[in-house]
């Protein structure tokens, strides 16, 4: 994996190695090394780690043919084309890759992005005719930060970059900082600097001299479904093998770790891996969950999967070097069990592991489970009358699931009620309510409605982490993989109706079913676990009187602006339980030091 950062002066100016340099060196956390290309009006930088098994500098690399430049940042991990482009799993082949989309380009120009998957953002320019484009990957895994006025545009994979040229202001964005602290998922082009811009996952920004473009390159598909559940499980599983092998790609099975938790996703992971790879699990004493250690240990047994245990306790949020290690410029989402993942990629690291894979995203995949008993009912199927009286029956004594299933019989949003619209979250300030940007659906849902039976919430928080979750790999020297966040098995899924996916109180149901006979009962069978609630509250507890010198007896600090302090500050001293309101204190938190370090404090 590696980062981008480029320069393209839209009046004909030279860029100045000098000056793209600077931007690389924002990116130094994603390697020692810096492959960079100025020619007239633009410049091109690849920071990239020096692989183990690399023999070439990474692009970007020019075509005498066509005067075309082209750089990739990222991988490819899937390709529909016969001349399939390299893969950049194994050995760094980034260089590779940037000549399959140059050869591509020449023949299909901007339809070579039909042929492939992966976390890439491609850079194509022609510096003679002074244009540059710029694409990102189809569910946005890795970002794209830019800033465009009349004389330059300036783009790379890190806000910090972008922010690292001197024309560029790095002054916060307050609506983004509002949407932040208001627990809003955006999926907007509001970044957390005013000067700076976002492209929206599976969009393409084209500059020229005069004119620049923004354009949607892909959205899911809208398929008829007349598959049987049988079909719909096998195709499940077809998918999720797939984004596994494809993950696994250029290394060794003995090179390949996992971080495995008692629930459903990584434990699939674990089912369709080739057997030879290595497994690592948290343990704590201080907080444990039995029910986890024990579907730890049973998947272990059932697949023959040797499990290296880590002791998690020493890695409480905010302690030890935590705000020094894991607080960056370009956001202020910063995940708060960073400690805890450092701590197992380095374990994995130091065994050999070239990547890790994980199970984040598995979510997304059940973001319609609410609309189970609707979408039967409309089906037409007997036994949803009867699964209506159940869930009349749960919903009244005090089920959650089943008032939701409930309410998603007639979906009717609360912004078309005026009497029940909300006036803002109760935890925020007049002002940043009043600055809160509206609700907005990720840019590749299908079109009308239809759209607001995808939640692909979990899909945007994974976005939102994904920057630190990516310098965590890289600070570690392992690579990342998660095949759940894989826009071919995720076509395949959420189109099908919501009862394959969940139904009666049974959740992730299409994964408990295919993966019946390859996991053990007890896990197949088991709630949710591997919750760190008690591990998080820890962190609170044993450092609260820092977060009170540094959020509260300030006499006015930037978040005050947003969120009401006699709201938040009873659940500083409030740990033995969790609540919603740690969420916000957590991102208050998080904001500051944010912000703080933007400012040099």
């Amino acid at each position: 994996m590696s980062a981008f950062a480029c320069i393209l002066d839209r009046r004909g100016g030279e860029i100045s190695p000098e000056r793209i340099e600077r931007l690389g060196d924002a990116l130094a956390v994603y390697g020692n090394r810096s492959s960079i290309l100025c020619s007239g009006p633009l410049g091109i930088v690849v920071r990239h780690r020096e692989g183990l098994r690399a023999r070439e500098r990474f692009g970007p690399i020019p075509d005498d043919q066509s005067g075309l430049v082209v750089a990739v940042a990222g991988r490819f991990s899937e390709v529909g084309a016969p001349d399939r482009p390299p893969s950049s799993a194994g050995s760094p082949a980034e260089l590779g890759c940037a000549r399959w989309v140059l050869q591509r380009w020449r023949r299909v120009g901007p339809g070579w992005l039909d042929e492939v998957a992966g976390s890439f953002t491609v850079v194509v320019a022609d510096p003679a005719a002074g244009w540059l484009c710029v694409v990102r990957d189809h569910l946005g895994d890795l970002k794209v930060s830019y800033h465009l006025d009349d004389r330059r545009l300036i783009a790379a994979t890190e806000a910090a970059a972008v922010v690292a040229d001197e024309s560029v202001s790095a002054a916060p964005d307050e609506r983004s900082a509002a949407r932040f602290l208001g627990f809003r998922f955006g999926h907007g082009e509001r970044s957390f600097f005013s000067g700076v811009r976002e492209l929206a996952p599976a969009h393409r920004l084209r500059v020229s001299g005069e004119e620049s473009t923004v354009e949607s390159t892909w959205r899911f598909r809208r398929a008829a479904h007349d598959s049987s559940p049988e079909e719909d499980r096998a195709a499940f599983l077809d998918h999720l093998g797939r984004a596994v092998r494809r993950h696994l790609e250029g290394v060794r099975p003995e090179e390949v770790g996992l971080s495995l938790s008692g629930g459903l996703d990584s434990t699939a992971i674990a089912a369709l891996a080739p057997r030879g790879i290595r497994a690592y699990s948290w343990r704590f004493k201080a907080t444990p969950d039995p029910a986890e250690t024990e579907n730890i240990e049973a998947v272990s047994e059932y697949l023959g999967l040797p499990v290296r245990w880590v002791d998690g306790d020493a890695h409480l949020p905010l302690s030890g070097d935590f705000r020094s290690r894991f607080v960056h410029e370009s956001s202020p989402y910063i995940n708060a069990f960073a400690g805890l993942k450092w701590r197992l990629y380095a374990v994995a690291r130091d065994d050999g592991c070239r990547r890790v894979l994980v199970g984040d995203g598995g979510d997304v995949l059940y973001g319609a489970s609410d609309l189970w008993l609707r979408d039967a009912l409309l089906g037409g199927h007997p036994w949803a009358l009867s699964a209506l009286a159940g869930a009349v029956t749960k919903a009244a004594r005090g089920d959650m699931a089943s008032r939701n299933a409930l309410r998603r019989i007639v979906s009717i949003r609360r912004s078309q009620l005026p009497f029940l619209r909300s006036r803002g979250p109760r935890w925020m300030t007049a002002e940043g309510a009043a600055l809160l940007p509206p609700d907005e659906l990720s840019p590749v849902l299908p079109d009308g409605s239809a759209g607001r039976r995808y939640d692909l919430s979990a899909g945007a928080r994974n976005i939102e982490l994904e920057s630190e979750e990516r310098r965590l790999f890289f600070a570690c020297g392992v690579e990342r993989g998660n095949p759940f966040w894989s826009w071919p098995l995720l076509d395949a899924v959420l189109g099908l109706p919501a009862y394959r996916l969940a139904g009666d109180g049974r959740d992730k149901r299409l994964t408990r079913e295919a993966l019946e006979g390859r996991l053990p009962r007890r896990v197949l069978e088991s709630p949710r676990v591997g919750l760190l609630d008690r591990f998080f509250l820890r962190g609170i507890d044993q450092n609260r009187q820092m977060v009170d010198e540094l959020i509260f007896r300030r006499p006015r600090s930037d978040w005050q602006r947003y969120v009401r302090r006699e709201w938040l500050e009873p659940h500083l001293a409030a740990t033995e339980s969790i609540c919603f309101g740690h969420t916000i204190l957590w991102r208050v938190i998080s904001y500051e030091l944010w912000w703080r370090r933007v400012r040099g404090e």
